[in-house]
């Protein structure tokens, strides 16, 4: 079962205009037999039809937990996300925990975003670590978000990106922890204006290997890797001029699974 739900995030730049986009195309679920939390898109709540209690993976084949966005949903079924796909190519099981609009500011306390049902708010990622926690079992989590915190200043985001990530580490201390910095299909390479002509990627990339409890956490820089850097995006962008089509999340999970091998995050002991 899927639920859909919109809301628009008001952004000043470029990145502002692909945020408030971001809130718009959103679904939610997990794949095979999870569902999870909604997505970004008008008007439900992220957690308003949720089915029987999550069935967990077994423990033949490794579990992936991916923590985002309407990017990480997907442009039709989670089961053909760029996670899910690049999880299939691993031989992995997927999981997905994603609701649009959200990051690691936007969408948690006094940033929420507007739902259908005032009791059952948007969440931030690390307001919704808890029950995961106690819903999924995982070997590889990837944090896979950001894009929609670039409104805010940087200085603001990196302390609760840190936090989201050492929670994420306690939460599960022995899986292989991931963090995809932000990115966008027509703008890889993010420069907020908060950092004078820096990346949002270097930024986080800063804030993880300025803390010693992060030096195992494995970080994916879209922008720095090239992805989608000086080609012909309009394949791979959908009609609302943001969000991937079919074609791109194939891409993206090309890419993704190649950054992870390289990273050796597919060698799960």
């Amino acid at each position: 079962m899927i639920s859909r739900f919109r809301g628009r995030v008001p952004m000043p730049r470029r990145s502002t205009v692909l945020l408030a986009v971001l809130s718009i195309a959103a679904v939610v679920a997990v794949p095979h037999v999870i569902l999870d939390s909604s997505a970004a898109g008008p008007q439900e709540s992220p957690f308003q039809n949720t089915a029987a209690p999550p069935t967990l993976p077994s423990r033949v084949a490794p579990a992936v937990l991916f923590i985002g966005d309407s990017y990480t949903l997907g442009p039709t079924t989670p089961d053909l996300s760029y996670g899910c796909l690049t999880a299939t190519a691993l031989g992995w099981e997927c999981n997905i925990a994603a609701e649009g609009g959200t990051g690691y500011l936007s969408g948690g306390p006094g940033h929420r975003l507007k739902v259908t049902q005032p009791a059952l708010p948007s969440t931030s990622f690390v307001e919704r670590l808890p029950r995961l926690r106690e819903m999924y079992r995982a070997d590889v989590v990837v944090l896979d978000g950001g894009r929609n915190d670039m409104q805010f200043a940087t200085p603001d985001v990196d302390p609760i990106f840190a936090y989201t990530v050492k929670q994420v580490v306690e939460s599960w201390p022995n899986s292989r922890i991931v963090v995809i910095g932000p990115w966008f299909l027509n703008e890889p390479v993010i420069r907020p204006p908060s950092l004078a002509g820096g990346t949002i990627g270097d930024e986080f990339r800063s804030v993880l290997r300025s803390n010693r409890e992060f030096d195992a956490v494995d970080f994916i820089d879209p922008g720095a890797l090239g992805w989608f850097v000086g080609i012909d995006t309009s394949p791979y962008v959908g009609d609302d001029g943001i969000h991937p089509t079919f074609a791109g999340v194939k891409k993206i999970a090309e890419l993704l699974t190649k950054a992870l091998k390289a990273q050796g995050v597919t060698q799960l002991s």
